[in-house]
């Protein structure tokens, strides 16, 4: 029974169906379209974690090739003297 209270919530929750259109279901399509849904989830997982990767190389890429500020100098500049009265 306690599964069956998992399926009710993933259902009504992230489906978003009503109670009785729940009730309405045959077993074997409800099973089927929890298997669905969990191949869509994982799907859109693997997507977004591709993704993720891609970024976090191409950030990793295009510091690299930034110059490093640490070693920045100011150029020294010699003021005249002014003449004094």
């Amino acid at each position: 029974m306690e599964n069956w209270f998992k399926i009710e919530f993933v259902c009504l929750y992230k489906l978003h169906l009503k109670p009785w259109e729940l009730d309405q279901m045959e077993f074997y399509r409800i099973e089927y379209m929890l298997k669905n849904y969990d191949a869509q989830i994982k799907k859109e997982n693997e997507e977004h974690e591709r993704q993720r990767k891609a970024q976090e190389k191409q950030s990793k890429s295009s510091s690299s090739k930034q110059p490093k500020m640490s070693g920045y100098k100011a150029p020294k500049i010699n003021m005249p003297k002014f003449p004094t009265k």
